[in-house]
C-alpha cells in the first residue's frame, strides 16, 4: 500500500525535528511517536542538543500530523514523554549563545 501511494505521488512520511521534555532520557532510534494515542511515526535518530539545551529528535511521521508546533509523545524506556515539532531547525546562526 505505502509504495502504492508513493507512485501515486502521495507523500508517506515527512521528517520532522522533535523537542522532547525527556527528563533525563533521551530517544536514540526507532522509538514509536504517538498521536492520541495511535502510532503516527518513528525517530530515526536522537540524543541531548548541547547548543540547543534540550532533548532532541528526527523523526518520519504521518504528513497530517506534522504541522510545526504539534504536541505527539515518544515512547521511551517504556514511557511516554511530551514532544512538539519544531517550527523551524534548532541551531543558532547569529552565534548569540556561543557569544554568551
Amino acid at each position: 500500500d505505502a509504495l502504492l501511494r508513493h507512485r501515486e505521488g502521495r507523500q508517506v512520511e515527512r521528517l520532522v525535528t522533535l523537542v522532547i521534555d525527556a527528563d533525563g532520557a533521551d530517544a536514540w532510534g526507532s522509538e514509536p511517536v504517538f498521536a492520541d494515542g495511535q502510532v503516527c511515526g518513528v525517530v530515526t535518530s536522537g540524543g541531548y542538543g548541547h547548543c540547543v539545551g534540550a532533548s532532541i529528535a528526527l523523526a518520519l511521521v504521518d504528513p497530517a500530523l506534522a504541522g510545526d508546533g504539534a504536541m505527539i509523545e515518544v515512547d521511551i524506556v517504556g514511557e511516554r514523554r511530551a514532544a512538539r515539532i519544531a517550527p523551524e531547525p534548532l541551531h543558532d546562526p547569529a552565534g548569540m549563545r556561543l557569544r554568551g
